[in-house]
């Protein structure tokens, strides 16, 4: 191949991850401003460059899940699982999905599944799944075992407050400790 073929096809690749990535952090800044409808716009345009890229599709179902649109989060993200099964970041918002609509074994398993897959330096989405779950496992009397995922997750995130608030609350209720 001759070599300035090889160095436009390198370059276009090179535009196409920095159209993602600016657009990902387009993307995050419109969610965190509440401007839902703009950030799903960015996600939908990435989406026509790359229609296949689990991580966009993931990230656009999350805004209909923080929207409180758990259905259309729950198509979106099954479209992802399809894509790949094992994809973590699309168990993870399916698990929170199922936990928002009451659904906690549901979730529960979305949790576990997603733990099995994300690698070991992703920390925090790891110490993340874990406070779900034993939010999960809490709501269906699971005490023990929410108790221990919540001790999981401070392992991964010491600086968890919420799960820090849950075990000194909820050691007041339980005999567990």
């Amino acid at each position: 191949m001759p070599r300035d073929l090889l160095e436009t096809k390198r370059n276009t690749f090179e535009e196409i991850e920095n159209t993602r990535t600016t657009g990902m952090l387009l993307a995050s800044k419109h969610v965190l401003e509440h401007r839902y409808d703009a950030a799903k716009d960015v996600f939908e345009k990435l989406l026509q460059l790359s229609p296949n890229d689990v991580e966009i599709m993931a990230l656009h179902a999350n805004i209909y899940c923080v929207e409180g649109k758990f259905i259309e989060a729950e198509n979106k993200l099954n479209q992802v699982l399809i894509l790949d099964p094992d994809y973590p970041l699309a168990l993870y918002f399916l698990g929170y999905v199922h936990n928002a609509k009451g659904e906690y074994e549901k979730a529960i398993n979305m949790y576990e599944t997603a733990l099995k897959y994300f690698s070991e330096h992703e920390k925090m989405e790891i110490a993340d799944t874990y406070h779900n779950l034993g939010c999960s496992l809490w709501e269906v009397k699971r005490r023990k075992e929410a108790i221990e995922a919540w001790k999981t997750c401070l392992k991964y995130n010491p600086e968890q407050k919420h799960v820090k608030e849950n075990l000194r609350q909820f050691a007041n209720e339980s005999d567990i400790f």
